[in-house]
Order: structure tokens, then C-alpha cells, then sequence
């Protein structure tokens, strides 16, 4: 396919990037929510995160009104936070955790951050400053909930808006900034993109975060071990076991669909993928519960 998009001199618009990774996507939530579906459906599904967010770099850089962009990214992340609570009250011990939307809010804001610092916006140190009580407010909160309160966690996950408790974690978020500094020049995204899946899957299989935590609690390093203990999660790496069979190394497959990217919007649609995405989760949710 690839090959052939190459030979024929056609590229990919934001609107065929999104139109994949909502292929992507729908392939690895079937796997995820029906356990007879072959595992290579999961593994075609880490194609479907970067996508989506590369996508959202792009449109978010040259859409004209920021603000009502990201105010709608954080209503739908709050209604979908309401959606995961609803469902994983039904879900028996089944962890329904998915709303992308907070992920791709956290990576706008941190954007539209960045633009005001280089535009010397009169109001940066402000902005920054109320982001920052705001994620360190919005950290604690999520953990102190998530320890005490279980389902309650989807809901302040969408209240809050916080880079470390949101689909993906921080690693996610940082990946969208990543692409906000490289997304011009295909060179730089080939290199830095590949550069992060390799060290993020080195990491995660070879259970370098794990072995640290296990050395400084041998060695009775106790409050770095508590330290480390409580940052690592919120980057996005488990502190317990070695995944040597994570299949997270696959977000690599997305690199070819990202580079033949033409820098054209396409069709719109905005809506569409907006609404797609709780509804599928909530079909797919009952459909795994009657069959």
C-alpha cells in the first residue's frame, strides 16, 4: 500500500492520516475488548496513538481559534471520563481506560504554551504559572483518588486535564511535543521518532525502571526509592515486573503513514472523530458483555 501511495506520487492529508488511524484504532479496541480476537490486532493498534497525535499537532498549529479547539478537546475528555466511570461500573475488575482526549488536550495546552513564550506574549509567566499549580493541584488530586476512591479516577482524569494521569501518560504527551518541534521536516521526524520508540520499548522490555526500583530497596535506598517509586508511574513505566513481551516497539509501523504526510487538511470531518470515538468504545463495551 505503502509502496504503491509512493510509485503513484500520492501523499496523505490530516484527514487520510485520521481516516487510518481510526482504522487502527477500531483493530486494536476489537482486540482489546474481545479476548478470542487474534493478538496481531493489538500490535497493528500501536500504530493508531502517534497517528492520531501527529495529527493533532499539525491541525492545532494552524487552526485560527485555539481557545474554543481546546475547550472542546477538554469537554469531551470530561464527557468521556463520565463514560469510562459509567462503564467500569459494570466492567467486572475489566479496567475500561480510554479517553485520548485528555492526552491530546495536555499536549495542546502545552503547545499553545510554547507559542506565547515565543510570541512574547505579555501574559506567559501568568499562563505558566497557573498551568503549573494547576498540574501539580491536579497530580495530587488524581493520586489521592486513585488510591482511595477507585472508578472515581476516570472522572478527575477528565476534570483535570493532568499530563501524568491521562491515556498514555507523560511519555505520550511528551511525544506530541516532540512532534510539534519536528513536525516541518520529515528528516528530523524520521530520527527523533525512531529514536523514541527505540528507547521507549529498550526501556519498557528490558525492565530498566523495575531493576532501579528493585536496587535501591535492596540497598535500603528508601527515600530515593520512594521517590523514584512515585515518579515512574507517572512517566508512563511500571515499577513492577519485566514486560519483555510489550508489544509497545509496533508504534514504530506508524512512521512511514506519518512521513507521507502532504501538509494539506483534506476533507473535514471534525465532528465525526470526535463522536466515533466514545460511541465505539461504548458499543464495543456492550457487545463484549452479550457475546
Amino acid at each position: 500500500m505503502i509502496l504503491n501511495i509512493y510509485l503513484r506520487g500520492e501523499y496523505l492529508t490530516t484527514f487520510s492520516l485520521k481516516i487510518l488511524a481510526l482504522v487502527f484504532m477500531i483493530i486494536d479496541h476489537i482486540g482489546l475488548f474481545f479476548p478470542l480476537a487474534p493478538v496481531w490486532f493489538r500490535y497493528i493498534g500501536r500504530l493508531s496513538a502517534p497517528i492520531f497525535i501527529f495529527c493533532m499537532v499539525t491541525g492545532f498549529s494552524y487552526t485560527r481559534n485555539k481557545k474554543v479547539y481546546l475547550l472542546r478537546m477538554y469537554l469531551f475528555g470530561l464527557g468521556m471520563g463520565i463514560l469510562d466511570y459509567i462503564l467500569n461500573c459494570f466492567a467486572n475488575g475489566d479496567i475500561i481506560n480510554n479517553n485520548i482526549f485528555v492526552t491530546l488536550f495536555c499536549i495542546g495546552v502545552i503547545i499553545r504554551l510554547i507559542e506565547y513564550k515565543r510570541e512574547n506574549h505579555p501574559k506567559f509567566k501568568t499562563y505558566l504559572l497557573c498551568y503549573c499549580v494547576w498540574q501539580v493541584v491536579g497530580l495530587f488530586v488524581c493520586f489521592y483518588v486513585d488510591i482511595y476512591f477507585d472508578n472515581m479516577i476516570f472522572l478527575f482524569t477528565g476534570f483535570m486535564g493532568n499530563m501524568f494521569f491521562n491515556e498514555g501518560g507523560f511519555i505520550f504527551v511528551s511525544l506530541g511535543v516532540i512532534f510539534y518541534f519536528i513536525k516541518d521536516n520529515k528528516k528530523y521526524i524520521a530520527i527523533y521518532y525512531s529514536l523514541f520508540c527505540f528507547l521507549y520499548s529498550f526501556i519498557t522490555m528490558a525492565g530498566i525502571v523495575p531493576r532501579i526500583i528493585s536496587r535501591l530497596d535492596y540497598y535500603d535506598y528508601d527515600i530515593l526509592f520512594y521517590i523514584l517509586r512515585f515518579i515512574f508511574p507517572l512517566l508512563g513505566f511500571h515499577v513492577i515486573g519485566i514486560d519483555r513481551y510489550s508489544i509497545q516497539w509496533m508504534m514504530i509501523g506508524a512512521l512511514p503513514f506519518i512521513l507521507l504526510y502532504n501538509g494539506e487538511k483534506g476533507k473535514s470531518m471534525k465532528y465525526f472523530f470526535y463522536i466515533f470515538y466514545p460511541a465505539h468504545i461504548l458499543i464495543f463495551f456492550i457487545l463484549s458483555r452479550v457475546y
